[in-house]
């Protein structure tokens, strides 16, 4: 089988080489095929950033998935849920702690950062930003050299449209299912020919998917967001981009559906049946009668936000060497108060607030040498995080019990984290075709913090025989420093102007955490965790008869160490969240996305994307051995189909879009060897659109689509907690959903 599966891949190979090649590799090599050049370009190309600077990306040797703002429009994309229809190998999860999305790729989600222009980005606003945008890249495998930590399993860069030198703009607005309301309004104003701005802002509301039939409806939308920016060109030498981004959310929580698991509980294995008795069983049965789209949770949930974000990007231009300086500063508060379960007993209610910044600093220079053989890039890197939070939970207390001081366990703190990097990377052009690229980073991080713990009562549970611990002010004061050095190494090889071979190897690194409230000194400092990938790949753009296709390929293997990990548990009768390191683990996998114009007006896209994880090791003195268990948040296979239709017409143009996404079975705890319910089966999801482009030639644009049309009930998180608590809670996706647009060009 394996020789066969070879075989296979090769005689791909070699079509693909022979297509693109034509006869002689010689004179293709001399005198491209004006044919070949043609089928090439009509498929476009996207511009990416993935090696800090823009590039086509068919000519950058890594993998990356490029989503044009077209893209983004044909298949509705308005959520970060959705890209994972994009991405092979994204999975997207929502946390049950504040709804914030979690993203993972290639089977790593501790180590994925986002960006917004060119700095790091508060997920809850890169969620609500998800409009006026130029592209999404999502760049796989360790970014360590140019994006620096916690970038282990990649880097999804969110690049917005920045002003331009024309007056434009468009008013943009959309009705849907469960009264859904949203506008978008944008404007591009050319000042002179030095300074040219640009004003954005969308308001979204919508009900909530969840009827509750004793409090708030969940999953309501209240967004509000506001975006500026500025572009100021004094002159050929100097520019000035200034963006600020600002959201806000009054949102009602993800409704966690408990109750799926079969059976009645009972004490002692179900610790809520000793303390609710009977009624703990009966309520968990009614949940079940209900369904997953209504609940019984007599509190007034709610989830807030107020994310904002402020970048300067100073670029000087001085012959072959261009120089900047990228400042970024954001903020966010927000707020969540909700029931982990979803009946009318106070099982586990709980407050989540917190507060963060983060200021980043990086001087960048980028430049080409030796008749620009060589490209280069260094810089410089600094950055300040401050993250305050309180958690106050209420835990099997008996009905009617508020919920304040008195009555909640709470836990919190202040960490800050003071990071900086040296880094530069180089590519030589060896000859005409071939490239060496070789890439190195310094890191430092200095991470403090100062915890508390209270029982009910505000009894301190702080640890006390830990030297860390003062009992009298009840706090817990932790101090690491840490540091690495992380590397990109790659060779890339261009067979033809249309066909690109690339081989690399990477280290990326994140940095190293706390755990309060254990009483284990081994696990109360969280160690770095360490990657090291291998990487090989192909990007062609190549002919079958008179269809122009395009072939990317990449295959990957990774050695992880020191995996970081974070669960929540029941430890010493208290439930605390923790940080813990897996011992090592081996994940490999790979992808494949095809790009083809069977006809001139029909577009087919698809992708595939495998991963293998598994544990090899991972054992501790709380959570036990789960060596064995697969990944949480990577699903072994993804799938992406799609088809693009369009259709001139005297007043206009129609664009049909149709797509299918499959992901199969997903983990979303690392304990599911034993524990099914950590495990959500596998999905697909049919989306389709139809859009009547400029009506009868007055930038007038008119869409309808639908959204899971097949209905499916799919699962973006899944705890199993049946013991000992004797249940399962569960988070789903939206239901089938229309939408009626409507935009109008300035």
């Amino acid at each position: 089988m394996a020789r066969h599966t070879l075989f296979a891949g090769a005689s791909a190979l070699a079509l693909i080489l022979s297509s693109a090649v034509g006869p002689s590799a010689a004179q293709a090599q001399d005198r491209p095929a004006p044919a070949e050049e043609d089928q090439a370009s009509a498929l476009g190309d996207i511009v990416v950033v993935a090696r800090r600077s823009e590039e086509r990306l068919q000519d950058v040797p890594l993998s990356v998935t490029g989503i044009s703002a077209e893209e983004l429009e044909s298949r509705t994309i308005t959520t970060g849920t959705d890209l994972q229809k994009l991405v092979p190998t994204l999975s997207v999860g929502v946390s049950i702690f504040g709804g914030a999305q979690q993203f993972s790729l290639r089977g790593v989600r501790t180590g994925v950062v986002s960006y917004l222009n060119e700095v790091p980005v508060n997920a809850v606003l890169a969620d609500q930003m998800l409009w006026d945008l130029a592209s999404i890249q999502a760049v796989s495998g360790p970014q360590g050299t140019l994006f620096g930590k916690n970038s282990t399993g990649g880097a999804v860069l969110f690049v917005q449209n920045t002003p331009t030198d024309e007056f434009e703009g468009y008013l943009e607005g959309r009705v849907g299912s469960y009264n859904l309301y949203e506008g978008t309004a944008v404007v591009n104003l050319p000042v002179n020919d030095m300074l040219a701005l640009r004003f954005g802002a969308r308001v979204t509301r919508r009900d909530g998917l969840i009827d509750n039939l004793t409090g708030p409806d969940l999953q309501k939308l209240d967004h509000r967001s506001l975006r500026f920016s500025a572009r100021f060109t004094p002159n050929e030498y100097l520019s000035n981009v200034t963006t600020f981004n600002l959201a806000d959310r009054d949102d009602t929580p993800y409704a966690q559906i408990s109750g799926a698991g079969p059976g009645t509980p009972t004490c002692p294995t179900a610790l809520p049946a000793c303390i609710y008795g009977a009624a703990y069983g009966v309520e968990l049965a009614a949940q079940r009668t209900r369904g997953i789209r209504t609940v019984s949770i007599p509190l007034n949930a709610s989830q807030t936000a107020t994310p904002w974000q402020f970048t300067n990007v100073l670029s000087g231009y001085f012959g072959s060497v261009t120089a900047k300086y990228i400042f970024g500063y954001q903020k966010n508060e927000d707020r969540q108060f909700t029931s982990q379960l979803s009946i009318p007993l106070p099982v586990i209610i709980g407050l989540n607030d917190n507060e963060t910044s983060l200021t980043t600093h990086e001087a960048q220079l980028l430049g080409t040498a030796f008749g620009e053989r060589l490209s280069w890039v260094t810089g410089l890197y600094s950055s300040a995080s401050d993250v305050n939070n309180f958690n106050a939970y209420l835990l099997f207390a008996p009905v009617g019990t508020p919920h304040n001081i008195n009555t909640t366990q709470q836990t919190g703190g202040n960490t800050t984290t003071d990071s900086w990097a040296a880094y530069a990377q180089g590519t030589l052009a060896v000859t005409d075709r071939l490239n060496l690229t070789a890439g190195i980073r310094y890191t430092e991080d200095d991470v403090k913090t100062a915890q508390f713990g209270f029982s009910p009562g505000l009894r301190c549970n702080l640890p006390a025989a830990l030297p860390s611990v003062n009992i009298a002010t009840c706090t817990q004061r932790i101090a690491a420093q840490t540091d690495a050095v992380t590397y990109n190494l790659s060779v890339d090889f261009k067979a033809t102007d249309d066909v690109l071979l690339y081989a690399t190897t990477r280290k990326g690194y994140n940095a190293g955490g706390f755990n309060a409230n254990i009483n284990d000194p081994d696990l109360e400092v969280v160690r770095p965790e360490f990657i090291t990938d291998y990487e090989a790949g192909l990007k062609a753009d190549w002919s079958l008869g008179s269809m122009p296709i395009r072939t990317n390929l990449s295959a990957f293997y990774a050695e992880y160490t020191d995996i970081q990990r974070t669960t929540s548990l029941l430890f010493q009768n208290l439930v605390v969240t923790g940080n813990f390191n897996a011992a090592e683990a081996t994940i490999y996998g790979g992808q494949i996305e095809l790009l083809a114009r069977p006809l001139e007006p029909l577009t087919i896209q698809a992708s595939y994307g495998y991963l293998h994880t598994q544990y090899d090791s991972y054992q501790n003195a709380i959570l036990g051995d789960v060596s064995g268990n697969r990944f949480a948040q990577a699903p072994q296979d993804s799938v992406n189909l799609s088809a693009t239709w369009r259709h001139p017409l005297s007043v206009g143009e129609l664009v049909g879009q149709i797509g299918y996404a499959y992901i199969s079975e997903v983990a979303f705890a690392d304990d599911n060897l034993t524990t099914p319910g950590n495990i959500a089966p596998a999905y697909g999801l049919i989306d389709a659109r139809l859009d009547w482009k400029d009506v009868g030639g007055r930038g007038i644009d008119l869409g309808v689509y639908v959204k899971n049309a097949t209905d499916e009930d799919y699962l973006l998180n899944t705890t199993d907690r049946t013991t000992p608590f004797g249940f399962q809670s569960q988070l789903y996706g939206d239901p089938r959903t229309f939408g009626f647009e409507v935009r109008y060009a300035l």
